[in-house]
């Protein structure tokens, strides 16, 4: 069974911060323009120090594919 677990600091409150299975840590940050998710695994129990991959979600163009859905 995947175990979660969710931390929120209050010292960064435009992100959080989400544990799965003590192998990876994820980093939601809001950002000016939309989402950014940071993909950290751990290894021998450390965190990398840089994210392995990283995902950006651009809230124009989301917008942009709901105003052509409309259409």
């Amino acid at each position: 069974m995947t175990h979660f677990n969710i931390d929120f600091k209050t010292e960064r409150p435009d992100r959080i911060f989400v544990e799965v299975d003590r192998r990876f840590d994820v980093a939601i940050v809001r950002t000016e323009t939309g989402l950014n998710l940071q993909i950290f695994p751990r290894t021998d129990g450390e965190l990398w120090v840089d994210p392995f991959t990283t995902f950006e979600v651009d809230e124009r163009e989301i917008t942009a594919l709901e105003t052509a859905m409309e259409e």
